[in-house]
């Protein structure tokens, strides 16, 4: 599971900072994580850009979420290539964000911003908000919103959940085959 936070909502926007957590859906268990803050000017100088109302809307969240993100010191290129190696590490047969179409194309935009390769294959992408809508699972909240890490944990947890949901709402195929 993958969460960022930005200045903007567009590809090619500032990342602030990368938060990811291993996690089985099936057994339930959260595994290794990963967490960077990013130094925004380092983002800057590697071509990104900064969205005015994105920093506006920063200004209206927690103390606690606005300062773990402006407390980045990490330059871009490091944090990604940190990434990867925790992505690499990883299965990533599944990589999963709330929504890919936001977090992990923005990441996208910033791997080929810092020339370096995106750690998953296209395919391997997965979508949270469907999934809940899918199975009529609500969100599950941990931590400090808008924490990357946090929000990834959350994330993680409400997948899990989905996927419990899912199982008692779907029958057995092989149990009522045996019943033909």
């Amino acid at each position: 599971m993958i969460d960022i936070e930005t200045l903007g909502a567009a590809p090619g926007s500032v990342i602030l900072s990368i938060g990811a957590v291993t996690f089985d859906a099936e057994t339930g268990a959260l595994g290794a994580d990963f967490y960077s803050a990013i130094d925004p000017q380092s983002a800057v100088d590697a071509g990104l850009r900064m969205d005015v109302s994105t920093l506006k809307w920063w200004m209206t969240q927690s103390d606690d979420a606005r300062h773990a993100v402006f407390a980045g010191s990490q330059p871009l290129d490091c944090a990604l290539r940190e990434f990867s190696d925790f992505a690499h590490g990883a299965d990533a047969s599944r990589v999963w964000a709330k929504p890919p179409s936001f977090d992990l194309v923005l990441l996208e935009a910033a791997f080929q911003a810092c020339r370096l390769h995106v750690p998953w294959h296209y395919r391997s992408l997965r979508d949270v908000r469907t999934l809940l809508d899918f199975t009529g699972t609500r969100p599950t909240y941990v931590g400090t919103a808008h924490n990357a890490l946090d929000d990834a944990r959350s994330q993680a947890l409400s997948v899990i959940d989905a996927y419990r949901n899912a199982a008692i709402r779907t029958p057995n195929v092989a149990k009522d085959a045996d019943h033909g």
